[in-house]
């Protein structure tokens, strides 16, 4: 710590912090959560972050997954994981913005167009390259 003077003093206070921290959640099962923004309703001015003050939020706390001794509580176990993966994809699917039919055709035809000269510069490269191997093995 008598390493840090002045403003790093402050950095090194909260690196130590943060490093307590991770060896306290260390071997849980814990997902942590970003920094909260100005934008996402955080009150977090220049003058608390100068300070050092953690602005994050504290790391979420998962329920561990109790190990099944008998067959019947490990198919469960996957069943509800399998349903939570299926909801979590609905949810991010919901997200997506598609394209409307003018742009995907538009798109189709950009591919469709750049994979015929692709491949039609890769012939011509291996023919060429035929014609070399053959006249240097006669």
């Amino acid at each position: 710590m008598q390493a840090f003077q002045g403003k790093n003093a402050v950095h090194a206070h909260t690196y130590l912090r943060d490093m307590k921290k991770k060896k306290r959640y260390k071997g849980k099962t814990t997902r942590a959560r970003s920094p909260v923004s100005v934008a996402q309703g955080g009150e977090a001015g220049s003058e608390e972050v100068s300070k050092g003050k953690d602005i994050s939020q504290p790391p979420l706390r998962r329920e561990p997954v109790k190990k099944a001794d008998e067959g019947g509580f490990a198919l469960k176990r996957y069943i509800t994981i399998a349903k939570q993966f299926l909801s979590d994809a609905k949810v991010e699917l919901k997200k997506v913005t598609w394209p409307n039919r003018k742009e995907l055709l538009t798109t189709t035809a950009v591919v469709i167009v750049l994979v015929l000269i692709i491949s039609f510069f890769l012939g011509i490269v291996d023919l060429g390259l035929v014609k070399i191997i053959k006249n240097l093995i006669r």
